[in-house]
């Protein structure tokens, strides 16, 4: 996981489905991938999420993270609260997420 020592930008609700290449019983607290993109238009920006409460974390259902995008400067001009946006895991679509709050705003 990723999520060490990180600064991070959001909070937002993550829903995803579970990847094909995961078993059929891992949950989302059990993946050790926490490296995703949210796509904007052609573009995408690169993150790590870190998941509020993990026990409670299922596929399919809406959870909250703490995100913190490796290029910062750049998505603090392209990104919207309150939109959804498309996450992929490496090429393949997982599901969507919306920022809620930026963190110095909590």
């Amino acid at each position: 996981m990723l999520s060490y020592n990180r600064e991070f930008h959001f909070v937002g609700e993550l829903i995803i489905h579970r990847s094909q290449i995961l078993d059929k019983e891992c949950q989302p607290k059990d993946d050790i991938v926490n490296w995703l993109f949210l796509i904007i238009e052609e573009y995408q920006y690169s993150f790590v999420y870190k998941i509020e409460n993990p026990l409670d974390a299922k596929y399919n259902n809406s959870f909250k993270v703490k995100i913190s995008f490796t290029a910062k400067d750049a998505i603090l001009k392209v990104i919207r609260l309150n939109h959804i946006y498309e996450v992929c895991r490496g090429q393949e679509s997982i599901g969507t997420i919306k920022l809620i709050n930026k963190i110095d705003e909590l």
